[in-house]
């Protein structure tokens, strides 16, 4: 079984008595991960970045398909995104949220497509090898200012021009129930280099699962990212790499913003 006949059934399937729980604290963690019957890619952890809004920004890659990853994770009413949508990489994103005085993880460094000039940011950085982790970082104050001091509220866009949006009930968000749903790369112009994924949980005590796959050669859906956004918490997500077909997929949930686009 393959492509979308694939998907449909992951998603079917119950929750094996025999996988363990998640933390039991996952409820009031930002992206808390998700433990569940799906497989899910394994992530290698290249940096995570804690700043003093409380904003928590990772960088990962994929071990099988090389995909990489961007997520941050924040709380509703509080912060909001700090990677601006102009930035053409997983490298360049790094160095404009971090002070020259953080190393950059030595992964990174292939990131950039061959040929690509090296950042003029790069200069003087020290490189390390992952995982890089630091905390009490200052929000970065060069590029999208406003919307870094901005407080990011139920109605938020993370991306505007954007693939789809769902945005949740006003004034009370939770009177607004949005069924689940995949939004394909396909339904989009086909192929796409990256998914671009945001979901806001301004359900007001349900965690919402936000789960991202690309497909492979074979037809086969795999999944990549997979994690319940606790209520009042927002997640803004980046995967990719290559030119492959991929799919976004939302549970259905009561006053959640759904917000994200294909690109490349």
């Amino acid at each position: 079984m393959s492509g979308r006949a694939l998907l449909a059934v992951l998603v079917a399937l119950p929750t094996l008595a025999a996988v363990s729980a998640a933390p039991a604290n996952a409820a009031d963690t930002p992206g808390a991960a998700v433990v569940s019957d799906e497989l899910v890619e394994r992530e290698i952890e290249l940096a995570r970045l804690g700043y003093r809004n409380g904003v928590q920004v990772t960088f990962t890659r994929d071990a099988e398909s090389g995909d990489w990853g961007l997520r941050e994770d924040g709380q509703v009413d509080r912060n909001g995104p700090l990677v601006d949508d102009d930035k053409p990489g997983m490298l360049a994103a790094y160095l404009s949220i971090t002070p020259a005085s953080v190393p950059v993880p030595r992964e990174l460094l292939a990131e950039p497509a061959p040929g690509t000039p090296t950042p003029p940011e790069l200069a003087g950085r020290a490189i390390a090898p992952s995982p890089v982790v630091v905390d009490d970082l200052a929000v970065p104050a060069s590029g999208g200012t406003a919307r870094k001091a901005a407080i990011t509220s139920c109605w938020d866009l993370a991306w505007d021009p954007y693939h789809w949006l769902e945005l949740p009930g006003y004034p009370v968000p939770a009177s607004v129930h949005h069924p689940m749903r995949t939004y394909y790369s396909a339904d989009f112009g086909g192929r796409a280099m990256y998914s671009h994924s945001y979901l806001a949980n301004c359900s007001g005590g349900t965690a919402a699962r936000h789960r991202i796959y690309y497909r492979k050669v074979n037809g086969d859906y795999v999944k990549h990212h997979d994690f319940f956004v606790p209520s009042w918490h927002w997640q803004k997500v980046t995967k990719g790499s290559v030119h492959r077909f991929r799919a976004v997929l939302y549970d259905g949930a009561w006053g959640d913003t759904r917000n994200g686009k294909y690109t490349g």
